[in-house]
């Protein structure tokens, strides 16, 4: 991509300032928020990490503060770059929590067992339930319940930087490692996936790389990650109508 190979000339020539103050210049002109979301709606910086992985995976993103949390799901889903594959839920805590977001089904209602009763992700606001009545503690991101991938979601102090570029939507601003594949088994099916991938002599290796669609004279390398690609994804996303969708039409 044209930006980001200017971007690491001016890397490579000693500019790293520059070369960062030029991609988030690119990556800010990705993102259209919408008018009347530019003069009131507050920032947001979050950092998400994928936990118990072999290679930092983590992305840190810029929110307005008046989103919901299955607004917030899309983000994630977009950012971390997963699939929408299956289901989740945000809480405040791993064990025993207080406050769970998701698709509630109706006859999974186990509040009556002593169990946090699950709401529905649209009904709970970042701001009202995570920020202010968690005190801004770190809350979590469970997809997958068979994989079990867990992300670890802290808040940030914006800086200056990310004050400037804010324009009243979603937009990522760093991010490290490639996302896992989809139904890899986990984190520890992940590392298995990457000590066979990686070893031609491994008796699964071509199979594993039939399985995950690339060519035995491919890299698969864990380390790529694009900015660019990931706002663009996430401003396209923004525009469609699932976009503003309730929990009760999640599978609709």
């Amino acid at each position: 991509m044209p930006e980001e190979t200017e971007a690491r000339d001016m890397f490579y020539r000693g500019r790293a300032e520059d070369a960062e103050r030029y991609l988030l210049d690119q990556i800010a002109h990705l993102v259209e928020s919408p008018p009347e979301q530019r003069d009131h709606a507050e920032l947001v910086k979050l950092k998400i990490n994928l936990e118990n992985m072999p290679h930092a995976v983590y992305r840190r993103v810029l929110v307005p503060e008046d989103i919901n949390m299955l607004q917030l799901h899309f983000i994630v889903q977009i950012a971390m770059g997963w699939e929408f594959a299956h289901l989740f839920q945000f809480c405040d805590k791993r064990s025993a929590p207080t406050i769970i977001a998701s698709i509630p089904m109706e006859e999974d209602d186990l509040s009556f067992f002593g169990r946090t009763k699950e709401s529905k992700a649209d009904e709970i606001k970042l701001k009202d339930h995570f920020q202010l009545a968690n005190e801004a503690k770190p809350f979590w991101y469970w997809y997958d319940f068979g994989d079990d991938w867990w992300h670890k979601i802290t808040f940030q102090k914006p800086t200056k930087k990310d004050l400037k570029i804010f324009a009243g939507t979603h937009l990522c601003v760093d991010a490290s490692g490639a996302c896992p594949p989809e139904d890899v088994g986990g984190p520890w099916g992940y590392y298995d996936f990457l000590e066979i991938i990686h070893n031609k002599k491994h008796p699964e290796h071509q199979e594993m790389r039939e399985w995950i669609g690339i060519s035995s004279r491919e890299k698969y390398d864990t380390e790529y990650v694009s900015l660019e690609s990931i706002n663009r994804n996430l401003a396209e996303y923004r525009k469609l109508p699932e976009w503003d969708i309730t929990a009760g039409k999640y599978f609709k």
